[in-house]
């Protein structure tokens, strides 16, 4: 393995996957749901999510995605989002479904470009969705590299990263979803 990453503890021992070394985890500074885990890039507003959710009840994994990914736009109060999956041959045992995202966001009187790289990961026997999303700004009004968006390198670098975590991310306690 690389000395990029590092093999990480999510939720307790809960799960695991391999994430870059240079994280800051949310956790260390601020308070956060127990059922999220948050990292930040050190270089960049690039934020790593990771979530345990409700499953929602939609059968179709695809949809059930898009249903998420959907909700994390509306959240953002984007003005325009779009997404497409990405079909690509994956060695996790736990299916996941992926999707690459764009959205269109106003902040501060500037328009934001964010892609948002997500991943749906059905619990089978659960009543849970785990969902993994790199939100990547390419552009915050200043232009790449600048005012926390990546330049184009980096948003290369961190796709990269998001592909190794989900393919590595593996459930090791399912009394994680207890209830």
């Amino acid at each position: 393995m690389s000395s990029r990453y590092a093999l990480v503890n999510l939720f307790g021992d809960g799960m695991r996957a391999n994430l870059p070394v240079n994280l800051i985890n949310v956790a260390d500074t601020q308070e956060i749901p127990n059922s999220q885990e948050i990292f930040v890039y050190r270089d960049s507003g690039a934020s790593i999510i990771i979530d345990i959710l409700q499953k929602v009840n939609i059968e179709d994994p695809e949809a059930a995605a898009k249903f998420h990914l959907d909700a994390i736009a509306e959240d953002n109060d984007s003005t325009e989002h779009n997404s497409i999956i990405i079909q690509r041959p994956t060695t996790n045992e736990l299916s996941p479904i992926v999707l690459d995202g764009r959205q269109i966001l106003k902040k501060a009187g500037s328009v934001h470009h964010l892609r948002t790289l997500f991943t749906l990961f059905r619990v089978k026997g659960r009543n849970h969705d785990v969902v993994v999303s790199f939100n990547i700004p390419i552009e915050t009004g200043q232009g790449r590299g600048r005012n926390g968006a990546v330049t184009a390198e980096q948003e290369q670098l961190i796709a990269l990263d998001f592909y190794r975590a989900v393919d590595s991310l593996r459930i090791v306690d399912y009394n994680l979803f207890a209830v």
